[in-house]
């Protein structure tokens, strides 16, 4: 996927805000969706990337900062936040409502959002062990205490004949 496809996918979940915001994009692999969502925030933001990989932090974007950890197990190295991106990495977590309860207590109170993209199956595989279809994010994030869930974007997956599609949730 490239750049503009990620902003695009994502694009209608980012309200535009009067301040910096501070966000955590959890699985971020090699920070192609903290580049996204830092080009849809306005000057100041900052973003904290987390993944199992080690990243550098040099021949980035200042305001992308990457952290080397576990989402599911780790205590995260991060402040309050304004909003979590997840895409494709919340199915690879076993018990997703738990980690969706931990994860809320990182955001500000009745204010935080969070972005989900994921694959539109619930047909696991070796790369997606736990499918998380909009049908079950649906459920998931009502059992973990959220109201809302809404499908911001969709589009072809190139691996299978599934789509991907972006949602916004929130408190």
């Amino acid at each position: 996927m490239q750049l503009t496809e990620a902003i695009l996918l994502i694009q209608k979940g980012i309200v535009p805000q009067s301040s910096p915001q501070t966000w955590a994009d959890l699985g971020a692999g090699k920070g192609l969706f903290s580049e996204a969502l830092l080009s849809l925030l306005i000057p100041g933001s900052v973003i904290h990337a987390i993944d199992v990989q080690k990243r550098s932090n040099t021949g980035h974007n200042s305001s992308i900062i990457f952290h080397q950890a576990d989402f599911v197990n780790d205590k995260l190295p991060i402040p309050t936040l304004d909003g979590i991106l997840m895409a494709n990495s919340l199915h690879y977590v076993q018990d997703q409502v738990a980690c969706i309860q931990k994860l809320k207590t990182h955001l500000r109170n009745r204010t935080g959002v969070m972005v989900l993209i994921e694959y539109d199956t619930d047909a696991g595989n070796e790369w997606v062990p736990y499918p998380v279809s909009f049908a079950r994010a649906q459920a998931i994030f009502s059992d973990a205490g959220f109201s809302s869930i809404e499908k911001i974007g969709e589009r072809p997956s190139v691996y299978g004949r599934n789509s991907m599609y972006a949602a916004l949730v929130t408190q």
